[in-house]
């Protein structure tokens, strides 16, 4: 098996599937005396992406992810309690930059990517960020195993349905496995 690669430019894609949670969030108040909280329970999550290699350390890709989270809601208002479950899904899109930490020739591959993403959620889309972190496992004739652990950073709009409203940014955490292919 020939594990080397051109150092030209090249081409891949890439299939993953696994599990995604999201952040819960919890808020309190005094006056009036009220307080809401979301769960999340873990759920299913796929991605997909293709990108390119410039040269042995550095990459670009697009990534589209999704996942479908339940999710149980609490709010307390006085001595009433509402609680609400439902099945949430969040698509993004990202394009994001990539740093490899060992040359194309090495069978193993980790890298580290980032990039600004469109976060749709509850019917908004929104701003965020993802970062991941990965590994590729290259078999032969370009074909190999990926795994990576990302997350996503946007507003929340869980938090912001509640009331009394719950601060802070919705996190999603994806930990997938799944295949490469790199076109030389």
């Amino acid at each position: 098996m020939n594990f080397a690669l051109p150092a030209a430019a090249q081409v891949f894609v890439s299939a993953q599937g696994g599990a995604a949670a999201i952040s819960n969030g919890a808020a309190v108040s005094a006056s009036p005396v009220a307080a809401a909280s979301y769960d999340s329970k873990p759920g299913a999550a796929f991605a997909a992406s293709a990108g390119y290699l410039f040269n042995d350390w550095i990459g670009a890709e697009s990534v589209y992810s999704f996942n479908r989270n339940r999710i149980l809601t609490s709010e307390v208002a006085g001595s009433s309690l509402n609680q609400r479950e439902f099945t949430a899904k969040q698509h993004s899109w990202t394009f994001e930059a990539m740093l490899y930490f060992r040359p194309r020739t090495s069978r193993i591959r980790p890298y580290l990517s980032a990039g600004p993403s469109l976060v749709q959620a509850r019917e908004r889309t929104l701003g965020g960020l993802r970062v991941a972190v990965g590994t590729d496992l290259m078999l032969s004739n370009g074909w190999g195993f990926r795994y990576s652990f990302s997350e996503v950073m946007s507003r929340n709009p869980l938090a912001t349905d509640l009331r009394p409203s719950i601060g802070g940014k919705l996190l999603n955490f994806q930990n997938q496995f799944g295949i490469v292919k790199v076109f030389r």
